[in-house]
């Protein structure tokens, strides 16, 4: 009996990872987005892949991290 309860427990958290790294793909990619957008219409039309890509990891990162805390804290 604890050898089914530790296989669905080891089940839930692959599963739980895939949908967490899918998520965070698709944050990113909306981020994206949203710098890219945000750059031409500051101004910035000619802005650097490295830098948005740099600028979407870091606020991908922030909400991952404050959706967890705030989880936590709940």
């Amino acid at each position: 009996m604890k050898i089914i309860r530790s296989l669905g427990g080891l089940t839930f958290t692959i599963i739980s990872s895939i949908i967490m790294i899918l998520m965070a793909i698709i944050y990113f990619m909306v981020i994206v987005w949203i710098v890219k957008i945000g750059a031409k219409w500051s101004g910035y039309g000619n802005i650097e892949g490295g830098m948005v890509v740099l600028t979407s990891g870091i606020v991908t990162a922030a909400v991952m991290i404050g959706s967890a805390l705030r989880q936590m804290s709940s």
